[in-house]
């Protein structure tokens, strides 16, 4: 059998936090469907995680991993509502990078911060909306300088993509699949 596995790191938007799908889920059905290989998505995310606490769970978590050559990293979200450093958040998300790549992934897909949809959130007000556009500045600079790295844009979700400011519905998983998908198979 010709397979492949695709590690997931994230925090709840990847978990499927709010919804009983997930978009790791629908990636894997996705690729199933569109390839002749058989897809195997392993979600290692963690609802409220920052790239700090990615940064410290990464390692352990690499050390077990064994036949896994593709990631996919969505994080960021949290960082953007809590205030993280701008350049903590930097340094952060490049170690993350560069740890996939030293432990032999392939390729890395990292998706950018998806639209954040203020609603009197306390943690995502308006300004949350600012906010993101600058971390994902820095993010795409960072994608731009490791050449295993593929960056996944998703700033066209709409708000009918979410049951809050930051929390995909089921539409919205799928639509975060389908970039990852396509990216991985213009890859």
């Amino acid at each position: 059998m010709d397979y492949q596995k695709i590690a997931c790191w994230g925090d709840s938007q990847t978990y499927g936090a709010r919804t009983y799908g997930c978009y790791p889920l629908y990636l894997t059905q996705l690729l199933n469907r569109d390839t002749h290989y058989v897809w195997q998505a392993l979600n290692l995310s963690t609802n409220g995680h920052t790239a700090r606490d990615l940064w410290f769970r990464l390692g352990p978590e690499l050390m077990g991993m064994h036949d896994v050559h593709i990631a996919c990293v969505l994080i960021g979200a949290n960082d953007v509502g809590e205030e993280t450093p701008l350049d903590i958040f930097e340094e952060y998300l490049q170690q993350v990078l560069d740890a996939l790549r030293i432990h032999g992934f392939r390729v890395t897909f990292c998706g950018e911060i998806p639209p954040v949809w203020p609603d009197g959130h306390a943690f995502f007000p308006a300004e949350t909306v600012e906010r993101r556009a600058i971390y994902n500045e820095s993010l795409r600079k960072i994608v731009r300088d490791r050449p295993s790295t593929v960056l996944v844009e998703l700033g066209d979700l709409s708000a009918d993509c979410y049951t809050d400011p930051v929390h995909f519905n089921e539409s919205g998983n799928l639509a975060v699949a389908r970039a990852f998908a396509d990216a991985i198979r213009e890859h």
